[in-house]
């Protein structure tokens, strides 16, 4: 069995965190062995226990300075041993005789403006017969020009690069003359009934009906007052997952109960739209408000909607916004699932060997 060394980014992020489970469960399906490679130690007993004693103390005190849901869906990861720091420094020569292939992805882990991240995901420290990319995202849709060369030499190494969104293609064909493919996020390789053996009842799921909101920038008078109204709507309360003090413990696997038993979402989010589609609820996608600096989300967004013909569902003025109907053909993305997850699978055939 081939063993796989993934690299990505591992941080307080729901999406990132969901990807990295799912390429995960994906590669093992297709008969890998894969774990992901920290950039510091991750000991299950330790999480396990000093979760559990947070758990309840916090709870005694009422303090909300912890989150421990983190950490117990990440015992859903299979780690390695090794540990690579994000500087990619001091990095065992021997860590390419531990693996058979390194894949990095998916997420934004070529986001030049989080470039701390980024050294480890070139993967200088394999050979270059083992480096792959799987789904990897830029998070920018072109790159600076300071770091054209340096993307050039490392991305010109790689065996194999699958990208995330169709700006991502283009960059790898500017830099490296590579034609890289363009593919599903991790997030959408495994069924929804995967998800919901992960998925862990949220302490906030309100009894009545309720709508997810999953910002991740700034809020907006106009878009609450607008979330609000549809909200009112359907009946329904509105679980506003990061920009609430009542959920401050919702962790991925809360995230994906919620999703689950949703009667809407409101995104400005690609793995907020992601989820949307996977559990097949009305939904729209805003534009993000605050995040200048962070790179331009719209490639990423743009592409997975058109991939399933999905377009009106982003919103680019609250106006003809009212007049978008928030439902799909499910079988039409069941469709488009199928094929796209073959397309995947190929992808993994010729990087990997079968």
């Amino acid at each position: 069995m081939k063993r796989i060394g993934i690299i990505t980014l591992v941080d307080r992020n729901i999406g990132n965190r969901l990807q990295n489970y799912a390429l995960q469960e994906f590669l093992k399906k297709k008969g890998f062995e894969p774990q992901t490679i920290g950039w510091r130690k991750f000991d299950r007993k330790k999480i396990v226990i000093k979760s559990f004693i947070k758990k309840y103390y916090l709870a005694l005190i009422r303090k909300k300075s912890y989150n421990y849901t983190w950490d117990i869906f990440d015992l859903n990861i299979d780690w390695s041993d090794i540990i690579i720091p994000y500087d990619a420094k001091d990095v065992d020569e021997n860590v390419r005789t531990k693996f058979d292939y390194f894949v990095v992805g998916s997420d934004q882990v070529w986001n030049p403006n989080f470039y701390y991240y980024v050294p480890r995901a070139f993967l200088r420290y394999a050979d270059d017969k083992q480096k792959i990319a799987f789904a990897a995202s830029f998070g920018v849709s072109e790159m600076p020009a300071d770091y054209e060369e340096e993307y050039a030499s490392a991305l010109g190494k790689f065996k194999c690069i699958s990208v995330r969104e169709d700006a991502g293609r283009e960059i790898v064909k500017k830099l490296t003359n590579k034609d890289a493919e363009v593919l599903l996020d991790p997030t959408m390789l495994i069924s929804v009934d995967e998800w919901k053996k992960v998925a862990k009842k949220s302490k906030y799921k309100p009894k009545d009906r309720y709508v997810v909101k999953y910002f991740l920038g700034d809020n907006s008078k106009e878009y609450d007052d607008f979330i609000k109204a549809k909200a009112d709507e359907l009946g329904a309360k509105i679980i506003d997952i990061l920009h609430s003090d009542d959920t401050w413990i919702i962790g991925p696997a809360e995230f994906v109960y919620l999703y689950e038993h949703a009667e809407a979402a409101f995104v400005d989010s690609f793995h907020g739209s992601v989820f949307s589609i996977l559990f097949n609820k009305p939904f729209l996608v805003f534009d993000r408000i605050g995040t200048s600096g962070t790179g331009n989300m719209n490639s990423r967004i743009e592409t997975l909607l058109n991939t399933f013909g999905l377009e009106e569902h982003r919103v680019t003025d609250l106006v003809s916004a009212n007049r978008v109907d928030m439902t799909f053909d499910n079988n039409k993305v069941q469709e488009v699932l199928f094929k796209k997850r073959e397309e995947a699978s190929k992808f993994v055939e010729r990087a990997f060997g079968k």
